[in-house]
């Protein structure tokens, strides 16, 4: 079974790969001549087609992905790590290649069916005189084509080369005018380069905060909700980790739950989170606190989570002979290998969310970034200038402590 599993992931890699590279070329057709009745402001889009066009199109990308895999190894191969070899492990001929290429679809045709049966040498292969059979190791002494010169290297470089192209169409970079409209920022340059800390102690009178008072703010929210994070993810990480939690029907379903809320609420970003808890207790650091609390627990859980997942599997092999039960195996095999790193992991976490945490100001999440975003709209780019400076230094502390005190732990 796990054999028909890597095959139909190999298939379907490079399926999903040539459709890819299809549409991001129709896609850079269309950014480039706008010959469709279609909005201009629009960037992705699909071809008006009709179903037989589909059809057509799907058949061609089913054929493309067949020939590659057939004159491989495709990238599809390449990641399952095989190639098509004749039944000695010599190189096939064409002829040997070709006939692979018209019985695949026969294969096909049958939905399948050889593969089903014999996973392991299906019946395409069979008829056609070959088989996939693992690359050769840098170890084995036996000649390997370049990487650049290979079907899986050039259709890689494609894909990258692709998604380039396409990025810059949508992103609409435009270097001329980065070059041309500099001018229009000097203001802006001028007033950071000469920063204005009128207010580094004394309250600005309409925010009635200083630059102190709005840093003690963000270094508070973030050191709150790093905590809290802590002691709620910490319990949730074994609970999320598929070693420890899925060794039963109800294990399985508690790991679910655990990773769904992991992705869920980790996917959702801060500045979400803190408009939903400004609206709720009212804008001030306090919404803001509660948006990192909530974004934290969701990404130190999955980290905690995917390091027990790693973590060496002998001590708890050695405690669990003993007769322990799950929490004593987690006490004494798996706490003593992760806490280095979950420390290790606390202290950046702390260190991402006091950066977050001017983000959040935005959508009234309190702090320095409150002050930052009120200057900016203002156009007071001195007092901007004033604001990021301060926030730079405490930040290059942060890190600095923080880089040591992960050197020492872990």
């Amino acid at each position: 079974m796990k054999l028909l599993r890597a095959r139909i992931l190999s298939f379907l890699t490079d399926f999903l790969l040539w459709a890819y590279l299809l549409y991001g070329g129709f896609t850079l057709h269309y950014l480039a001549t706008r010959w469709s009745p279609w909005r201009p402001e629009e960037k992705l889009v699909l071809p008006d087609l009709s179903p037989w066009g589909w059809a057509v199109v799907l058949l061609g990308i089913l054929e493309v992905t067949l020939l590659t895999r057939a004159f491989g190894p495709s990238l599809g191969q390449r990641v399952l790590g095989v190639h098509l070899a004749g039944e000695g492990g010599e190189r096939p001929t064409w002829a040997q290649r070709l006939a692979y290429f018209g019985f695949v679809h026969m294969e096909l045709a049958l939905l399948g069916l050889g593969t089903w049966v014999n996973p392991r040498h299906p019946w395409h292969e069979r008829w056609a005189g070959v088989r996939l059979q693992p690359l050769p190791s840098p170890e084995s002494g036996v000649r390997r084509t370049p990487w650049y010169r290979t079907v899986y290297g050039l259709t890689a470089l494609l894909a990258v080369a692709m998604t380039l192209a396409v990025g810059w169409r949508v992103t609409e970079v435009n270097l001329r005018r980065l070059l041309s409209d500099a001018s229009k920022s000097m203001r802006i340059w001028r007033g950071l380069i000469n920063p204005d800390f009128r207010y580094l102690l004394t309250p600005d009178p309409r925010s009635k905060l200083s630059f102190i008072d709005g840093l003690v703010q963000s270094l508070y929210m973030a050191l709150l909700a790093t905590v809290g994070g802590i002691v709620v993810a910490f319990p949730l990480s074994f609970m999320g980790a598929r070693n420890i939690a899925a060794r039963s029907p109800w294990g399985w379903a508690v790991y679910g739950l655990v990773r769904g809320f992991f992705n869920v609420f980790r996917a959702v970003e801060s500045t979400y989170w803190a408009a939903i808890f400004a609206i709720w207790v009212g804008f001030g650091p306090f919404a803001g606190s509660l948006a990192l609390f909530i974004h934290t627990v969701a990404a130190l859980g999955k980290l905690f989570s995917e390091q027990v997942e790693h973590i060496d599997p002998g001590p708890v092999e050695a405690v669990t002979a003993t007769g322990a039960n799950l929490l004593q195996v987690v006490r004494y095999a798996v706490v003593p290998q992760v806490i280095p790193q979950f420390l290790a992991f606390s202290l950046y976490r702390w260190d991402i969310n006091l950066r977050m945490a001017t983000v959040i100001a935005l959508v009234g999440g309190g702090g320095i970034g409150r002050l930052l975003f009120e200057y900016k709209d203002d156009l007071q780019w001195a007092l901007v200038g004033g604001v990021i400076i301060l926030f730079m230094i405490t930040v290059w502390i942060m890190d600095y402590v923080s880089g040591w005190v992960r050197e020492k732990i872990v």
